[in-house]
């Protein structure tokens, strides 16, 4: 057991620089998840959870998907079937710049992830370092490895899989806590510089395999 050590996967902080955030006092709130449309992602119980927002907070959400995958037809079908097609758009497949440009432009990363019918879960998703080390908070399920890098009331907030209430009611109070929501932006790019820098990964890796 002392020869085990945990290697995990890092970003480029370089690359993934922190950016200012304030919530917005009126006009749209940009929700945004970055996934490719297979049952692990959970993207039903995020659209759920859009409908389930207070029909104020409703009518400013403006959720953008990024990804393609072989649920998106369905999911096309449910936003019309929950009458969300003003909230919601599936953009499809898209290249780094254009994640990044979506990531700068939102305030909230939603990763609704669910263990699969078949077994298939999440390690920690890339997209939410990628996002986090912007200084973007995020709201996701207690699946897999994400609570190691959200972490409840302290960077972010976790739920329970395939609670639509649950993240409904967690985006809500996100977003009527201006000062929580600023703490928990600092605490998401110290969450990655901390422990999922691929810089100081790099160099502990090198270190482990050098010669003794």
């Amino acid at each position: 057991p002392a020869r085990v050590v945990v290697h995990r996967m890092g970003v480029d902080l370089a690359r993934y620089a922190w950016q200012d955030r304030t919530l917005p006092d009126s006009g749209p709130v940009r929700l945004l998840s970055v996934a490719r449309l297979v049952e692990k992602k959970g993207i039903e119980y995020a659209l759920e959870a859009v409908a389930a927002l207070p029909a104020a907070l409703r009518a400013r959400v403006d959720y953008r998907v990024a990804g393609d995958g072989p649920l998106h037809a369905n999911l096309a079908a449910r936003i019309q079937r929950l009458g969300i097609g003003a909230q919601v758009t599936l953009l499809g497949w898209q290249d780094q710049d254009s994640i990044a440009t979506l990531v700068a432009e939102s305030h909230l990363l939603l990763l609704p992830s669910v263990t699969a019918s078949d077994g298939d879960q999440e390690g920690i998703p890339v997209s939410a370092m990628e996002a986090m080390a912007t200084g973007l908070p995020v709201v996701a399920t207690r699946h897999s490895g994400i609570p190691e890098l959200v972490r409840d009331g302290e960077n972010g907030w976790l739920v329970a899989e395939r609670d639509a209430a649950g993240l409904a009611a967690a985006i809500t109070g996100a977003l009527a806590e201006p000062a929580t929501y600023r703490r928990y932006a600092e605490r998401s790019r110290q969450a990655i510089a901390e422990d999922f820098d691929e810089a100081r990964l790099n160099a502990s890796l090198e270190r482990l395999l050098q010669p003794r």
